[in-house]
Protein backbone atom coordinates (compact mmCIF):
# COMPACT_ATOMS: atom_id res chain seq x y z
CA UNK A 1 0.00 0.00 0.00
CA UNK A 2 1.34 3.40 -0.97
CA UNK A 3 2.01 5.68 1.96
CA UNK A 4 0.51 9.15 2.09
CA UNK A 5 2.87 11.86 0.84
CA UNK A 6 4.41 14.45 3.13
CA UNK A 7 2.44 17.09 1.25
CA UNK A 8 -0.84 15.34 2.03
CA UNK A 9 0.08 14.71 5.67
CA UNK A 10 1.18 18.29 6.32
CA UNK A 11 -1.97 19.63 4.68
CA UNK A 12 -4.14 17.23 6.66
CA UNK A 13 -2.43 18.16 9.95
CA UNK A 14 -2.71 21.90 9.28
CA UNK A 15 -6.35 21.65 8.22
CA UNK A 16 -7.23 19.44 11.20
CA UNK A 17 -5.58 21.87 13.60
CA UNK A 18 -7.40 24.82 12.07
CA UNK A 19 -10.73 22.96 12.15
CA UNK A 20 -10.25 22.22 15.86
CA UNK A 21 -9.28 25.83 16.62
CA UNK A 22 -12.07 27.39 14.55
CA UNK A 23 -14.64 25.00 15.99
CA UNK A 24 -13.54 25.91 19.51
CA UNK A 25 -13.59 29.62 18.68
CA UNK A 26 -17.03 29.30 17.07
CA UNK A 27 -18.41 27.47 20.10
CA UNK A 28 -16.93 30.14 22.36
CA UNK A 29 -18.42 32.96 20.27
CA UNK A 30 -21.89 31.42 20.26
CA UNK A 31 -21.71 30.73 23.99
CA UNK A 32 -20.43 34.22 24.76
CA UNK A 33 -23.11 35.87 22.64
CA UNK A 34 -25.86 33.77 24.22
CA UNK A 35 -24.53 34.59 27.70
CA UNK A 36 -24.19 38.31 26.96
CA UNK A 37 -27.69 38.62 25.50
CA UNK A 38 -29.18 36.59 28.33
CA UNK A 39 -27.39 38.73 30.93
CA UNK A 40 -28.69 41.90 29.27
CA UNK A 41 -32.20 40.46 29.20
CA UNK A 42 -31.98 39.50 32.88
CA UNK A 43 -30.90 43.03 33.72
CA UNK A 44 -33.96 44.44 31.95
CA UNK A 45 -36.22 41.97 33.75
CA UNK A 46 -34.83 43.02 37.13
CA UNK A 47 -35.30 46.67 36.20
CA UNK A 48 -38.95 46.04 35.25
CA UNK A 49 -39.50 44.05 38.42
CA UNK A 50 -37.96 46.87 40.49
CA UNK A 51 -40.26 49.40 38.82
CA UNK A 52 -43.37 47.31 39.47
CA UNK A 53 -42.31 46.65 43.06
CA UNK A 54 -41.80 50.40 43.61
CA UNK A 55 -45.23 51.04 42.10
CA UNK A 56 -46.83 48.54 44.49
CA UNK A 57 -45.20 50.24 47.48
CA UNK A 58 -46.30 53.73 46.49
CA UNK A 59 -49.82 52.89 45.32
CA UNK A 60 -52.67 52.75 47.79
CA UNK A 61 -54.35 50.16 45.67
CA UNK A 62 -53.00 47.50 43.30
CA UNK A 63 -53.93 48.38 39.74
CA UNK A 64 -55.74 45.50 38.02
CA UNK A 65 -53.52 45.83 34.93
CA UNK A 66 -49.71 45.85 35.06
CA UNK A 67 -47.82 47.31 32.13
CA UNK A 68 -46.08 44.93 29.73
CA UNK A 69 -45.76 45.11 25.99
CA UNK A 70 -47.85 42.59 24.09
CA UNK A 71 -44.88 41.72 21.91
CA UNK A 72 -42.13 41.77 24.50
CA UNK A 73 -43.55 39.76 27.37
CA UNK A 74 -45.92 39.60 30.27
CA UNK A 75 -46.40 40.43 33.96
CA UNK A 76 -48.47 38.55 36.55
CA UNK A 77 -48.90 39.19 40.29
CA UNK A 78 -50.18 36.21 42.27
CA UNK A 79 -51.09 36.05 45.95
CA UNK A 80 -49.12 33.41 47.85
CA UNK A 81 -51.27 30.32 47.57
CA UNK A 82 -54.11 32.40 46.26
CA UNK A 83 -55.63 33.95 43.15
CA UNK A 84 -54.16 36.24 40.50
CA UNK A 85 -54.06 39.80 41.85
CA UNK A 86 -53.07 41.65 38.67
CA UNK A 87 -51.59 40.93 35.25
CA UNK A 88 -50.52 42.53 32.00
CA UNK A 89 -53.21 43.02 29.34
CA UNK A 90 -52.12 39.92 27.40
CA UNK A 91 -52.85 37.79 30.50
CA UNK A 92 -56.11 39.49 31.45
CA UNK A 93 -58.50 36.91 32.90
CA UNK A 94 -55.87 34.13 32.63
CA UNK A 95 -55.21 31.66 35.39
CA UNK A 96 -52.05 31.51 37.43
CA UNK A 97 -49.06 30.69 35.18
CA UNK A 98 -47.46 27.28 35.83
CA UNK A 99 -44.16 28.72 37.02
CA UNK A 100 -42.36 26.92 39.84
CA UNK A 101 -41.27 29.29 42.60
CA UNK A 102 -40.91 29.09 46.38
CA UNK A 103 -42.18 32.17 48.19
CA UNK A 104 -39.46 34.05 50.03
CA UNK A 105 -36.47 32.57 48.19
CA UNK A 106 -35.55 35.77 46.34
CA UNK A 107 -35.21 36.35 42.61
CA UNK A 108 -35.31 33.28 40.37
CA UNK A 109 -34.48 33.48 36.66
CA UNK A 110 -35.41 30.66 34.29
CA UNK A 111 -36.15 30.02 30.63
CA UNK A 112 -39.53 28.42 30.07
CA UNK A 113 -41.50 27.16 27.10
CA UNK A 114 -45.13 26.16 26.70
CA UNK A 115 -46.59 29.04 28.69
CA UNK A 116 -50.16 30.01 27.74
CA UNK A 117 -48.90 33.47 26.76
CA UNK A 118 -47.31 32.34 23.48
CA UNK A 119 -45.62 29.35 21.85
CA UNK A 120 -42.23 31.04 22.04
CA UNK A 121 -39.82 30.48 24.94
CA UNK A 122 -39.72 33.18 27.63
CA UNK A 123 -37.13 34.39 30.07
CA UNK A 124 -38.94 34.74 33.39
CA UNK A 125 -37.99 36.51 36.61
CA UNK A 126 -39.93 35.44 39.72
CA UNK A 127 -39.72 37.56 42.91
CA UNK A 128 -41.44 37.70 46.27
CA UNK A 129 -43.14 41.08 46.94
CA UNK A 130 -45.52 42.44 49.59
CA UNK A 131 -49.10 43.40 48.76
CA UNK A 132 -51.09 44.91 51.60
CA UNK A 133 -48.60 43.42 54.06
CA UNK A 134 -49.00 39.92 52.67
CA UNK A 135 -46.46 38.00 50.54
CA UNK A 136 -47.18 37.68 46.84
CA UNK A 137 -45.24 36.42 43.78
CA UNK A 138 -44.40 38.68 40.88
CA UNK A 139 -43.63 36.99 37.52
CA UNK A 140 -42.03 39.20 34.88
CA UNK A 141 -41.26 37.60 31.51
CA UNK A 142 -39.89 38.64 28.17
CA UNK A 143 -39.73 36.87 24.83
CA UNK A 144 -36.51 34.84 24.55
CA UNK A 145 -36.65 34.64 20.75
CA UNK A 146 -34.29 37.58 20.34
CA UNK A 147 -31.52 35.54 21.99
CA UNK A 148 -32.34 32.38 20.05
CA UNK A 149 -32.63 34.22 16.73
CA UNK A 150 -29.40 36.12 17.22
CA UNK A 151 -27.53 32.99 18.30
CA UNK A 152 -28.96 31.00 15.42
CA UNK A 153 -27.93 33.69 12.93
CA UNK A 154 -24.38 33.65 14.31
CA UNK A 155 -24.29 29.85 14.24
CA UNK A 156 -25.49 29.78 10.63
CA UNK A 157 -22.89 32.36 9.60
CA UNK A 158 -20.13 30.39 11.28
CA UNK A 159 -21.37 27.10 9.81
CA UNK A 160 -21.02 28.62 6.34
CA UNK A 161 -17.84 30.62 6.80
CA UNK A 162 -15.75 28.02 8.65
CA UNK A 163 -15.91 25.34 5.88
CA UNK A 164 -15.12 28.03 3.28
CA UNK A 165 -12.12 29.18 5.33
CA UNK A 166 -10.98 25.57 5.83
CA UNK A 167 -11.21 24.80 2.09
CA UNK A 168 -9.31 27.96 1.20
CA UNK A 169 -6.71 27.23 3.84
CA UNK A 170 -6.34 23.62 2.63
CA UNK A 171 -5.74 24.86 -0.91
CA UNK A 172 -3.23 27.44 0.28
CA UNK A 173 -1.32 24.95 2.46
CA UNK A 174 -1.36 22.35 -0.34
CA UNK A 175 0.09 24.90 -2.76
CA UNK A 176 2.69 26.22 -0.31
CA UNK A 177 3.86 22.75 0.75
CA UNK A 178 3.97 21.62 -2.87
CA UNK A 179 6.03 24.67 -3.79
CA UNK A 180 8.35 24.06 -0.84
CA UNK A 181 8.78 20.34 -1.57
CA UNK A 182 9.05 20.79 -5.34
CA UNK A 183 12.87 20.78 -5.24
CA UNK A 184 12.77 17.62 -3.12
CA UNK A 185 10.79 15.83 -5.84
CA UNK A 186 13.28 17.06 -8.45
CA UNK A 187 16.12 15.69 -6.32
CA UNK A 188 14.32 12.36 -5.85
CA UNK A 189 13.62 11.99 -9.57
CA UNK A 190 17.24 12.71 -10.47
CA UNK A 191 18.58 10.29 -7.85
CA UNK A 192 16.20 7.60 -9.13
CA UNK A 193 17.57 8.11 -12.65
CA UNK A 194 21.22 7.77 -11.58
CA UNK A 195 22.63 4.30 -12.28
CA UNK A 196 25.99 2.65 -11.85
CA UNK A 197 26.56 3.09 -15.60
CA UNK A 198 26.43 6.89 -15.28
CA UNK A 199 27.49 8.33 -11.94
CA UNK A 200 28.36 11.71 -13.44
CA UNK A 201 24.83 13.06 -13.01
CA UNK A 202 24.07 15.43 -10.16
CA UNK A 203 20.88 16.57 -8.46
CA UNK A 204 19.64 20.14 -9.02
CA UNK A 205 20.62 22.57 -6.26
CA UNK A 206 17.96 25.22 -5.44
CA UNK A 207 19.15 28.82 -5.05
CA UNK A 208 16.99 29.38 -1.97
CA UNK A 209 19.85 28.83 0.48
CA UNK A 210 17.61 26.84 2.84
CA UNK A 211 17.82 23.32 4.28
CA UNK A 212 16.73 21.73 0.99
CA UNK A 213 19.54 23.52 -0.84
CA UNK A 214 21.98 22.24 1.79
CA UNK A 215 20.60 18.71 1.34
CA UNK A 216 21.09 18.91 -2.44
CA UNK A 217 24.66 20.18 -2.03
CA UNK A 218 25.50 17.42 0.46
CA UNK A 219 23.98 14.79 -1.84
CA UNK A 220 26.05 16.04 -4.78
CA UNK A 221 29.19 15.83 -2.67
CA UNK A 222 28.26 12.26 -1.74
CA UNK A 223 27.66 11.39 -5.41
CA UNK A 224 31.08 12.80 -6.28
CA UNK A 225 32.72 10.61 -3.65
CA UNK A 226 30.81 7.56 -4.87
CA UNK A 227 31.77 8.27 -8.48
CA UNK A 228 35.42 8.60 -7.53
CA UNK A 229 35.36 5.38 -5.49
CA UNK A 230 33.62 3.42 -8.25
CA UNK A 231 36.02 4.72 -10.89
CA UNK A 232 38.98 3.70 -8.73
CA UNK A 233 37.50 0.25 -8.21
CA UNK A 234 36.75 -0.23 -11.90
CA UNK A 235 40.20 0.99 -12.87
CA UNK A 236 41.81 -1.37 -10.38
CA UNK A 237 39.83 -4.37 -11.65
CA UNK A 238 40.53 -3.52 -15.28
CA UNK A 239 44.23 -2.86 -14.69
CA UNK A 240 44.70 -5.96 -12.58
CA UNK A 241 42.85 -8.15 -15.09
CA UNK A 242 44.77 -6.67 -18.00
CA UNK A 243 48.09 -7.21 -16.27
CA UNK A 244 47.22 -10.82 -15.54
CA UNK A 245 46.35 -11.73 -19.12
CA UNK A 246 49.90 -11.82 -20.48
CA UNK A 247 51.53 -13.94 -17.73
CA UNK A 248 48.61 -16.35 -17.74
CA UNK A 249 48.85 -16.71 -21.51
CA UNK A 250 52.60 -17.42 -21.24
CA UNK A 251 52.04 -19.94 -18.44
CA UNK A 252 49.41 -21.76 -20.48
CA UNK A 253 51.63 -21.85 -23.56
CA UNK A 254 54.58 -23.24 -21.59
CA UNK A 255 52.39 -25.85 -19.93
CA UNK A 256 50.95 -27.00 -23.24
CA UNK A 257 54.46 -27.26 -24.70
CA UNK A 258 55.59 -29.31 -21.71
CA UNK A 259 52.52 -31.56 -22.07
CA UNK A 260 53.69 -32.67 -25.52
CA UNK A 261 56.57 -34.66 -24.03
CA UNK A 262 55.27 -35.26 -20.49
CA UNK A 263 54.23 -38.73 -19.39
CA UNK A 264 52.75 -40.51 -16.38
CA UNK A 265 52.31 -38.70 -13.10
CA UNK A 266 54.14 -35.65 -14.38
CA UNK A 267 51.60 -35.31 -17.24
CA UNK A 268 48.66 -35.55 -14.84
CA UNK A 269 50.17 -32.82 -12.67
CA UNK A 270 50.78 -30.54 -15.66
CA UNK A 271 47.22 -31.08 -16.95
CA UNK A 272 45.85 -30.16 -13.54
CA UNK A 273 47.93 -27.00 -13.45
CA UNK A 274 46.92 -26.15 -17.02
CA UNK A 275 43.22 -26.53 -16.14
CA UNK A 276 43.68 -24.15 -13.23
CA UNK A 277 45.40 -21.63 -15.51
CA UNK A 278 42.58 -21.94 -18.05
CA UNK A 279 40.10 -21.27 -15.27
CA UNK A 280 42.08 -18.21 -14.20
CA UNK A 281 42.06 -16.97 -17.81
CA UNK A 282 38.30 -17.31 -17.94
CA UNK A 283 37.97 -15.45 -14.64
CA UNK A 284 40.23 -12.65 -15.87
CA UNK A 285 38.25 -12.33 -19.10
CA UNK A 286 34.99 -12.21 -17.14
CA UNK A 287 36.36 -9.53 -14.83
CA UNK A 288 37.49 -7.46 -17.81
CA UNK A 289 34.04 -7.83 -19.38
CA UNK A 290 32.33 -6.64 -16.20
CA UNK A 291 34.79 -3.78 -15.74
CA UNK A 292 34.12 -2.54 -19.27
CA UNK A 293 30.37 -2.90 -18.77
CA UNK A 294 30.42 -1.02 -15.43
CA UNK A 295 32.48 1.74 -17.00
CA UNK A 296 29.98 2.06 -19.85
CA UNK A 297 32.55 1.06 -22.46
CA UNK A 298 30.49 -1.87 -23.77
CA UNK A 299 28.39 -0.21 -26.46
CA UNK A 300 25.55 -1.99 -28.26
CA UNK A 301 25.72 -1.38 -32.02
CA UNK A 302 22.46 -1.50 -33.97
CA UNK A 303 23.37 -4.41 -36.23
CA UNK A 304 21.02 -7.23 -37.30
CA UNK A 305 21.94 -10.52 -35.66
CA UNK A 306 20.55 -13.93 -36.62
CA UNK A 307 20.00 -15.33 -33.16
CA UNK A 308 19.16 -18.82 -34.44
CA UNK A 309 22.65 -19.15 -35.97
CA UNK A 310 24.28 -18.38 -32.62
CA UNK A 311 21.97 -20.76 -30.74
CA UNK A 312 22.56 -23.62 -33.16
CA UNK A 313 26.35 -23.08 -33.08
CA UNK A 314 26.43 -23.15 -29.27
CA UNK A 315 24.13 -26.19 -29.17
CA UNK A 316 26.36 -28.08 -31.63
CA UNK A 317 29.50 -27.22 -29.66
CA UNK A 318 27.87 -28.50 -26.49
CA UNK A 319 26.81 -31.66 -28.29
CA UNK A 320 30.33 -32.15 -29.68
CA UNK A 321 31.75 -32.12 -26.17
CA UNK A 322 30.02 -35.45 -25.60
CA UNK A 323 28.99 -34.60 -22.05
CA UNK A 324 25.23 -34.52 -22.65
CA UNK A 325 22.59 -35.09 -25.31
CA UNK A 326 21.36 -31.87 -26.92
CA UNK A 327 17.84 -31.33 -28.29
CA UNK A 328 17.64 -28.41 -30.72
CA UNK A 329 14.59 -29.42 -32.73
CA UNK A 330 12.51 -26.48 -31.43
CA UNK A 331 14.96 -23.81 -32.61
CA UNK A 332 13.35 -21.58 -35.24
CA UNK A 333 14.49 -18.38 -36.97
CA UNK A 334 14.73 -15.13 -35.02
CA UNK A 335 16.58 -11.91 -35.77
CA UNK A 336 17.45 -9.21 -33.25
CA UNK A 337 19.45 -5.98 -33.28
CA UNK A 338 22.65 -5.71 -31.29
CA UNK A 339 26.24 -6.85 -30.97
CA UNK A 340 26.92 -10.31 -32.41
CA UNK A 341 29.98 -10.90 -30.18
CA UNK A 342 28.22 -9.93 -26.95
CA UNK A 343 25.09 -11.96 -27.72
CA UNK A 344 27.22 -15.01 -28.55
CA UNK A 345 28.96 -14.67 -25.21
CA UNK A 346 25.67 -14.42 -23.35
CA UNK A 347 24.23 -17.51 -25.05
CA UNK A 348 27.51 -19.38 -24.58
CA UNK A 349 27.49 -18.66 -20.84
CA UNK A 350 23.90 -19.93 -20.49
CA UNK A 351 24.58 -23.01 -22.59
CA UNK A 352 27.83 -23.76 -20.73
CA UNK A 353 26.03 -23.45 -17.40
CA UNK A 354 23.34 -25.91 -18.53
CA UNK A 355 25.90 -28.35 -19.91
CA UNK A 356 27.88 -28.39 -16.66
CA UNK A 357 24.86 -29.06 -14.47
CA UNK A 358 22.75 -31.31 -16.70
CA UNK A 359 22.49 -35.02 -15.94
CA UNK A 360 21.99 -36.24 -19.52
CA UNK A 361 19.94 -33.78 -21.58
CA UNK A 362 19.98 -30.09 -22.55
CA UNK A 363 17.09 -28.67 -24.59
CA UNK A 364 17.27 -25.49 -26.69
CA UNK A 365 14.21 -23.61 -28.02
CA UNK A 366 13.92 -20.35 -29.95
CA UNK A 367 10.87 -18.54 -31.27
CA UNK A 368 9.46 -15.08 -31.97
CA UNK A 369 6.35 -14.01 -30.02
CA UNK A 370 4.74 -10.60 -29.37
CA UNK A 371 7.70 -8.71 -30.80
CA UNK A 372 10.23 -10.60 -28.67
CA UNK A 373 12.68 -13.37 -29.47
CA UNK A 374 12.49 -15.98 -26.71
CA UNK A 375 15.26 -18.51 -26.23
CA UNK A 376 15.14 -21.17 -23.53
CA UNK A 377 17.89 -23.50 -22.35
CA UNK A 378 16.70 -26.30 -20.06
CA UNK A 379 18.75 -28.96 -18.30
CA UNK A 380 17.72 -32.06 -16.34
CA UNK A 381 20.02 -31.33 -13.44
CA UNK A 382 19.23 -30.72 -9.77
CA UNK A 383 17.41 -27.46 -10.49
CA UNK A 384 17.34 -24.23 -8.51
CA UNK A 385 15.15 -23.41 -5.53
CA UNK A 386 12.70 -20.55 -6.14
CA UNK A 387 14.08 -18.51 -3.23
CA UNK A 388 17.58 -18.68 -4.73
CA UNK A 389 16.64 -17.92 -8.34
CA UNK A 390 18.14 -14.42 -8.21
CA UNK A 391 21.29 -15.42 -6.32
CA UNK A 392 22.82 -17.19 -9.32
CA UNK A 393 22.70 -13.93 -11.30
CA UNK A 394 24.80 -12.14 -8.69
CA UNK A 395 28.52 -11.85 -9.18
CA UNK A 396 30.25 -14.85 -7.62
CA UNK A 397 26.82 -16.03 -6.49
CA UNK A 398 26.80 -19.54 -4.97
CA UNK A 399 23.75 -21.58 -4.03
CA UNK A 400 25.01 -25.08 -3.31
CA UNK A 401 27.73 -27.60 -4.01
CA UNK A 402 26.15 -28.85 -7.24
CA UNK A 403 26.56 -25.42 -8.85
CA UNK A 404 30.01 -24.45 -7.61
CA UNK A 405 33.35 -23.51 -9.06
CA UNK A 406 34.52 -27.12 -8.68
CA UNK A 407 32.54 -27.91 -11.83
CA UNK A 408 34.29 -25.20 -13.85
CA UNK A 409 32.20 -22.09 -13.21
CA UNK A 410 33.62 -18.73 -12.18
CA UNK A 411 30.38 -17.45 -10.72
CA UNK A 412 30.32 -14.59 -13.23
CA UNK A 413 28.95 -16.17 -16.42
CA UNK A 414 25.25 -15.74 -15.70
CA UNK A 415 25.78 -12.24 -14.29
CA UNK A 416 27.52 -11.27 -17.54
CA UNK A 417 24.78 -12.92 -19.62
CA UNK A 418 22.02 -11.00 -17.83
CA UNK A 419 23.96 -7.74 -18.12
CA UNK A 420 24.32 -8.25 -21.90
CA UNK A 421 20.63 -9.11 -22.24
CA UNK A 422 19.52 -6.02 -20.38
CA UNK A 423 21.83 -3.74 -22.35
CA UNK A 424 20.13 -5.13 -25.46
CA UNK A 425 16.69 -4.20 -24.11
CA UNK A 426 15.80 -7.70 -22.89
CA UNK A 427 16.34 -9.86 -19.82
CA UNK A 428 17.53 -13.25 -18.63
CA UNK A 429 15.47 -15.05 -15.98
CA UNK A 430 14.72 -18.52 -14.64
CA UNK A 431 11.39 -20.05 -15.64
CA UNK A 432 9.71 -20.76 -12.26
CA UNK A 433 7.16 -23.14 -13.81
CA UNK A 434 9.78 -25.59 -15.10
CA UNK A 435 10.20 -28.85 -13.19
CA UNK A 436 12.99 -31.41 -13.30
CA UNK A 437 16.02 -29.15 -13.61
CA UNK A 438 16.64 -25.50 -14.44
CA UNK A 439 15.24 -23.59 -17.40
CA UNK A 440 16.67 -20.21 -18.41
CA UNK A 441 14.61 -17.79 -20.50
CA UNK A 442 16.37 -15.12 -22.60
CA UNK A 443 14.08 -12.49 -24.13
CA UNK A 444 15.28 -9.88 -26.65
CA UNK A 445 13.37 -7.42 -28.89
CA UNK A 446 13.17 -8.67 -32.47
CA UNK A 447 14.64 -6.61 -35.30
Amino acid sequence: MRRASIRFRLTAIAVSAVVVVLTGVAFGLVTAQRSQLTTSMDTNLRQRADDIEALLRSATEVPPALTASQQEGFTQLVAAGGPVIAASPNLSGAKQLPIAYDVGRGDRLQTLSGLPVDDDPFRVLSRTVEVDGLPAVLHVGTNYDVVGDSTEALTTSLAISIPVVVVLLAGLVWWLVGRTLGPVEDIRAEVAAITAADLSRRVPEPTTGDEIASLAGTMNQMLSRIETAVEQQQRFVADASHELRSPLTRMRSELEVDLITAEGENRNRLESVRDEVVELQRLVEDLLQLARADAGKERVPAEPVDLDDIVLDEAKQLQASGRVTVDMTAVSGAQVVGDHRQLRRAIHNVADNAGRHATALVTFTLRETNGMAEMTVADDGPGIAANKAELIFERFGRIDESRSRHQGGTGLGLAIARDIARRHGGDLVIDPSHEGGAKFLLRLPVA
